[in-house]
This record gives structure tokens, sequence and C-alpha cells, in this order.
């Protein structure tokens, strides 16, 4: 489970390099509904069309806002240090490649939609291991009862928000939280932190991020 939610960060940070080769690729301006202060943006941040569904919070779990990062069909937003951050990042798997990408436009294209297909895995992979866990009284009871369970809770829109939980007698440490939203957005919110353990952890750790979101705002 925690290989899978690696390869969906590793696909994710690909797109961002790659799409970093074409620095002059504007981001497709629309209005985000930011409180953030522009002047505080990075300039392809500014009027980013995923700006309106990201946090407005300067500071979320007590840990203040260290990097944002833009893409024509990403963003993503760091909270606290390294080795006890939080990352939030957000793609558009349908987001136009720019026309200033040439012969790179086909590589972004697979990109982007590799990347979302790699959360809608993830989503489903876990949801399956909770419910095929759930039906079994000996698998349940192996991996040290239910909260160690992997955590399904639902977006404003309906779609599942899922975290892996790792068995008791493993650590039971704490992935990724993961949604496919409205069959084109991929989110991923990662936490830094070696003692979160198990699903009544997960929940309380991930939830002031999963509310500071805007889920609502996407079109």
């Amino acid at each position: 489970m925690f290989r899978h939610t690696a390869a969906v960060l590793t696909v994710a940070s690909i797109i961002a390099l790659t799409a970093c080769s074409n620095a002059e690729a504007p981001a497709q301006a629309e209005a985000g509904a930011s409180a953030l202060s522009k002047a505080a943006l990075p300039s392809e941040c500014v009027d980013h069309p995923l700006l309106a569904v990201m946090p407005t919070a300067q500071t979320i779990a007590g840990k203040p806002l260290t990097e944002v990062e833009c893409q024509p069909f990403s963003i993503s937003m760091t909270y606290g240090e390294p080795g006890t951050s939080a990352k939030i990042l957000l793609i558009d798997s349908k987001a136009p490649v720019p026309k200033e990408s040439g012969p790179m436009s086909g590589l972004l294209a697979a990109a982007q939609e590799t990347a979302f297909k790699s959360v809608v895995a993830g989503v489903e992979m876990t949801k399956g291991l909770r419910e095929v866990t759930l039906s079994s009284p000996p698998a349940l009871a192996s991996i040290g009862g239910e909260d160690y369970l992997p955590v399904v809770m639902d977006a404003p829109s309906g779609e599942p928000i899922v975290i892996g939980v790792e068995p008791k007698d493993s650590g039971g440490r704490v992935g990724s939280a993961m949604s496919a939203l409205k069959g084109r957005y991929g989110l991923t919110i990662h936490i830094e932190q070696d003692d979160l353990s198990g699903a009544a952890a997960a929940r309380t750790a991930y939830q002031p991020y999963l509310s500071a979101m805007r889920l609502n705002a996407l079109p």
C-alpha cells in the first residue's frame, strides 16, 4: 500500500519536473478566490485555475505555509519544515497542455493521465482492502482490530477519500490521504510523521488539511 502511495507521489513529481522544462508556459488564467496574498505567490500561481480549491490558511495544524508550487495542471502547498511537513498536491488530468510545449505535449498529456490513474488505483485498492478485511473476522483480528483498518471518508462531492493504515504488528503506520474527484482531479496529501499510527490518529492528523480544502469549488 505504501509503495503504491510513493509511486503516486513520484509520478506527480515527474510531471512537475517535466513541466518545469517549459519555463515560459503560462498557467491557464482563471481567477482563484484565494485569500493568499498574490504578492507572496510565485508568478506562475497567480490566477491558477486550481488555486480556488486550495487552502487559504497561512498555518494549518500548527504548521506554517512554507512553499507553493504551480505547474499548468497541478498545484502543491507545503506546510511545515522537512521531516515534519505536510504536502497537499492537486492535479487536473484534463487541463489543457500549453501550446508552447511543442513536441513535449504528448508526454505531458500522458503524464497527467498517468498521475490521475495512479490515484484512482490507490483509492480502489485501499477501499477494497478495507471491505475484504471487514468481511472476515479472522482477517480483522490479524491486523489488530478496526483501528488498523484503512480509513474511508466522503468528499463533499461524494467521492471517497482514503488513508492507508498498516497492520498493528507492522507498526500501524499511516500513509497518504488520496481521492479521485469528478473523474479528473487527483488529490494527495502526505504528512511526514513517523509516530503517526492507527486509523483514529490518521483521521485526526489529516482532518485539518481536508477541512481547509475547498473541494466544492472544483468545476
